[in-house]
């Protein structure tokens, strides 16, 4: 995680101070008869110093890049401009410690002797003087200190942008996720519709007045289809619901040779499911499990959660697998696809089914539970 820069910078001055505290330790071992505030005020200007050309370091940095094909030139370059830039430091030091330490050491710490002495070491000098003086003294660490601060900011700088880059990465692929979603979902509205009006225009023949609540009752399922299309998983308890108006549907053209149940554990009725994950099951034991005569087709659906797992099962007693390439259908394959893209390998499903004994398709999720919908958005929704 990064630090915003005004932390950074404040990191930066506090770094200063403490640095500056522990040379003058050092510094107060050799002059012993001077005050260590006098010593701290005289050796403060010296770090403070490297934060104030830091942006220029900074911009150097930026300008000539140590990596890459043109490194040695830029090596090079960097030490003739770190030369610049630190000349330049010892002056701003220099001329700081005249103007401003000096007056102030003076005026408040220096009454002894030593301290005096001290404070009046570079008055034999000009600032540029002795700030010449001071950078051939100090050159080679301070070029060590410069070209550390080089490669740090091209360090950061660089994680930025890699950073940023796996971020961009990861929203496009999240982006390619959901526009798969959105295809598979969208793949499953048409087939359904179809299979939908196949059924009512049956009954058209039969029973008008049936239709036409068949009709009533398509109207609201596919206003529930559309509903908050955007959200890709709604509770197993909401998907029941929307199960049951497709239910109601075949049951007008099935009758009594269609019957649904479901055993679904209370825990399991709230957590999350992708969108539309059982009508196409069901609809596909309806298609290819009814048997012929009046033999009822029994569909039992079960749900319960276990170890953070929900295992949802499609249970038919209808005839089976007669053909093998019935795995491969549209509704079954959505829902494979569907699963992979929304879980990944934390999903899995598996079909269990013989000729002539029933079918079954059994599901593994994740358990995440849904969320309770704020109760203005439910006001909304009774309205």
């Amino acid at each position: 995680m990064m630090i915003s820069r005004k932390r950074a910078w404040a990191f930066g001055v506090g770094a200063a101070f403490i640095y500056a505290a522990a040379q003058t330790f050092q510094i107060a071992a050799i002059f012993k008869d001077v005050p260590v505030a006098e010593l701290y005020l005289y050796e403060l200007p010296v770090w403070l110093g490297v934060i104030v050309v830091s942006p220029i370091v900074f911009w150097l940095a930026r300008r000539l890049p140590l990596f890459g094909p043109r490194a040695g030139r830029n090596f090079l370059a960097h030490l003739a401009a770190g030369t610049v830039v630190l000349l330049l430091q010892f002056v701003l030091i220099e001329l700081t410690r005249r103007v401003v330490i000096t007056p102030l050491v003076l005026n408040t710490i220096a009454s002894t002797a030593p301290a005096l002495k001290y404070a009046h070491l570079a008055d034999d000098h000009s600032v540029l003087m002795q700030a010449w003086i001071a950078f051939r003294i100090y050159v080679v660490f301070f070029l060590f200190v410069y070209f550390a601060a080089v490669v740090l900011h091209l360090s950061v700088r660089y994680h930025e942008e890699l950073s940023a880059e796996r971020l961009h990465a990861q929203e496009l692929q999240t982006l390619l996720a959901r526009s798969q979603l959105d295809s598979l979902r969208l793949q499953l509205h048409p087939h359904f519709l179809f299979n939908t009006l196949n059924t009512v225009s049956s009954l058209m023949t039969r029973d008008v007045a049936l239709a036409r609540r068949t009709l009533a009752r398509l109207s609201d399922l596919l206003r529930q289809t559309l509903s908050d299309s955007a959200t890709h998983e709604v509770s197993l308890a909401g998907e029941l619901e929307f199960l049951a108006a497709y239910v109601d549907i075949q049951s007008a053209r099935f009758g009594p040779r269609l019957v649904v149940e479901k055993q679904i554990q209370p825990a399991a009725a709230k957590i999350l499911v992708p969108r539309m994950l059982l009508q196409p099951l069901v609809e596909n034991s309806i298609h290819h499990g009814m048997r012929d005569g009046d033999s009822p087709l029994v569909i039992c659906i079960e749900a319960v959660v276990e170890s953070g797992v929900l295992e949802l099962k499609v249970i038919d007693n209808g005839v089976g697998l007669r053909n093998p390439k019935l795995i491969e259908n549209v509704g079954l394959r959505n829902t494979r696809e569907r699963l992979e893209r929304l879980y990944g390998t934390a999903q899995e499903m598996r079909i269990e089914a013989t000729s002539g004994e029933g079918f079954c398709v059994v599901m593994r999720l994740p358990a995440r539970a849904a969320e309770e919908p704020p109760r203005e958005q439910l006001r909304r929704e009774i309205a």
